[in-house]
């Protein structure tokens, strides 16, 4: 089966692109077919990481029709079981698909043969950028433990959060109705709660099979982090505040599946357009991605059961018995990194 697996960030800087470069070039050392996709609409420059030039056919071909067969934008980058499909540099104007183009795309991910599609994602929150994010349940966020990351991060997966429970609904349905004029209302006055725009949209609604599929669908709904540039054990304190902040608004959990060390030569790896997971792949910011890359085969990135609700109350996903475990697993793997065990 294909596990689709978008990778978007709350804010420009944090290294995603960089992760998600050394996270294909990981799975795909790891023997599983992986398709990496530059979907950065308005700024794609995924190919420079990877050594690429700008010569071959991309999506924004496919978005203006030059091409109709999306295998055509498949190439091969040099590296074993690693293929890539470019942006849309040639193309300004991109970021402004239409939902039909859009459609089109999503289908095609879709069909493509490879056991890992990995979408790098443009950073921030327009309704393109959540719609391909939110492809699964389970999809990744780029984070670094600054403070003015975190909150981003934040701000990111409630504006997912809140996109999720929306597309549950027709786009004139009496429920959409209801959640528009909810968040109207809100945008002069307090933060719009997503807690209590559900509760109000699922007691308006108490009897609709709509509701009850849109929290059957919210159950599955688990976010993964990694987080990025750390440098001591103690920049995880940082992600406990995350999970914390997005249990407390946002009702849901998130599973941590790596923490990757602070490297400058990220910057020497860029300039000479060759991945550290080529150029120094026991270094310890490649062992870090490799880590992460272990924990991700472990998960499907497609439907699944992880989160577990109660009657009472719905939109808690078994926090009270959730611990830091991931976390400390981080911590105990990022010490022996940094001792040389």
């Amino acid at each position: 089966m294909m596990n689709i697996l978008p990778i978007a960030s709350g804010k420009g800087g944090v290294g995603k692109s960089n992760i998600a470069a050394n996270l294909a070039i990981n799975l795909a050392q790891k023997g599983k077919r992986v398709v990496l996709a530059d979907m950065d609409f308005g700024g794609a420059n995924l190919h420079t990481l990877l050594g690429l030039k700008n010569n071959h056919a991309g999506l924004g071909n496919f978005i203006y029709k030059q091409t109709s067969d999306f295998s055509e934008l498949l190439q091969e980058t040099g590296i074993e079981n690693l293929r890539f499909i470019a942006g849309d540099c040639l193309y300004p104007g991109t970021a402004n698909i239409d939902t039909l183009t859009k459609q089109k795309i999503i289908r095609k991910i879709h069909e493509i043969d490879a056991d890992f599609v990995i979408l790098d994602l443009g950073a921030g929150t327009t309704f393109h950028t959540l719609d391909f994010y939110l492809l699964t349940y389970n999809s990744i966020i780029v984070t670094t433990p600054e403070l003015t990351s975190i909150l981003n991060a934040y701000s990111f997966l409630k504006a997912a959060a809140f996109r999720f429970f929306m597309r549950q609904f027709k786009a004139r349905s009496p429920e959409r109705k209801f959640i528009d004029k909810y968040l109207r209302e809100s945008e002069s006055g307090m933060e719009a709660s997503f807690l209590d725009m559900v509760s109000r949209t699922s007691a308006e609604f108490r009897d609709s099979d709509s509701i009850a599929k849109s929290i059957d669908e919210l159950k599955k709904y688990r976010p993964q982090v990694i987080l990025n540039q750390g440098e001591t054990t103690d920049d995880l304190e940082m992600a406990k505040r995350l999970r914390s902040l997005v249990h407390k608004k946002l009702g849901i959990s998130i599973d941590f599946v790596g923490f990757v060390r602070k490297d400058s030569r990220i910057s020497l790896a860029v300039a000479s357009r060759t991945p550290l997971s080529i150029s120094d792949p026991e270094c310890e910011y490649v062992q870090s991605i490799r880590s992460a890359a272990d924990r991700i085969l472990q998960h499907t990135y497609e439907y699944n059961e992880l989160n577990e609700f109660t009657e009472n109350n719905m939109f808690d996903n078994d926090f009270s018995e959730q611990t830091d475990k991931d976390i400390e697993v981080l911590s105990t793997e990022f010490s022996k990194q940094y001792s040389g065990e």
